[in-house]
């Protein structure tokens, strides 16, 4: 939901700026809150139809709509600013204050690959710096819906920030002053991110992704472990659960269980954890069994895996935990465990 929030605010945001106003009075004023209004509420629509079509999804609220308005008006004060102009109730914004605003965006939605074609980012605007108009100063910045940072910007937006600025410094030589902003909606702040140059680690980091004919060597912690996505195909993170390397509590948690049985008809099931007998994801069977109340789209994968007459072990990812019984749902995930020990070949 956060990002189906965040999407829909900056696509407003560029089809703001893209908007053709071109034959329009310049002294006309109360029209930028309605297109305002309508533009957020068509891509808030986009995005309510994308998340409601992908098969694993929460509840979609709302009632957040509300907070998309409050960070598109705090995104648009940093155009405002930009351009020199006081902030202004989106009623007050005539035609010639945005022409003014579209004045100084250079580009928004931006692709930028690097001169190897390995590395590429999606910047969200290339404005002017108004601080640096004598050598027409450019600023990558990059709009962000969340949770502002405390005092300075986490290391990877700084790194995300720093990665946009060097690929439009490669890209663009000849402007000498290019920076980068993480413009944060919620707190209408702006936070530059400063230091030196990070594409040569980029490469070596894109470098260290060549397939090998093994998997990488695994490296379970609870930072690199928590919202991995291929914990269903890795052997060690289960392992290292098991050896108490790993913490297994809190609300929502992953297991590797066997079915026991359910009932199709209400969604109650029972499961049987599995206990990992080496590295390679072999399992066998435990004496600890749970309960749990199936719906919605975790429901359907067990019934089409008992259709398909699919036996084995099974990884559910994300079962929220009520007491002794868990719950899955949309939300949930349901795969058959299935480890990758090696590469597939060509």
């Amino acid at each position: 939901m956060p990002a189906s929030l965040g999407t829909a605010i900056h696509n407003t945001v560029e089809d703001l700026c893209n908007l053709d106003i071109s034959n329009r009075d310049e002294d006309e004023v109360g029209w930028f809150h309605s297109t305002a209004k309508d533009v957020l509420e068509r891509n808030w629509k986009a995005e309510r139809k994308q998340f409601m079509d992908t098969p694993r999804h929460p509840r979609w609220k709302t009632e957040m709509l509300s907070k998309a308005h409050d960070g598109l008006v705090g995104a648009l004060g940093f155009l405002f600013e930009k351009a020199g102009l006081p902030k202004l109730e989106l009623s007050d914004v005539s035609i010639q204050v945005w022409r003014q605003v579209q004045g100084i965006v250079l580009a928004t939605e931006a692709t930028l690959e690097s001169d190897c074609g390995r590395l590429m980012g999606r910047l969200d605007l290339l404005i002017l710096d108004p601080d640096r108009e004598e050598e027409e100063g450019w600023i990558v910045a990059d709009l962000k819906t969340g949770r502002p940072p405390r005092s300075e910007l986490d290391a990877k937006v700084r790194r995300q920030l720093l990665f946009y600025r060097d690929l439009m410094k490669q890209r663009s030589p000849e402007h000498k002053s290019i920076v980068a902003e993480g413009w944060y909606s919620s707190n209408e702040t702006a936070y530059v991110a400063d230091g030196p140059s990070i594409l040569e680690g980029a490469i070596q980091a894109w470098e260290s992704m060549e397939i090998t004919e093994t998997p990488f060597q695994a490296t379970p912690s609870e930072s690199a472990c928590s919202f991995c996505e291929w914990k269903a195909w890795c052997p060690d993170w289960w392992v290292s659960r098991r050896e108490g390397l790993l913490g297994g509590g809190g609300t929502f948690r992953d297991e590797v269980t066997k079915l026991v049985r359910i009932d199709p008809d209400s969604g109650a099931a029972l499961f049987e954890r599995a206990i990992p007998i080496d590295h390679e994801g072999a399992l066998t069977g435990s004496d600890y069994r749970f309960g749990a109340i199936l719906k919605g789209q975790a429901l359907e994968q067990i019934k089409q895996f008992e259709q398909d007459e699919l036996e084995g072990f099974l990884f559910l990812g994300s079962v929220r935990v009520q007491g002794r019984i868990v719950h899955l749902g949309d939300w949930s995930e349901v795969l058959p465990w299935s480890p990758i020990l090696e590469s597939a070949s060509d």
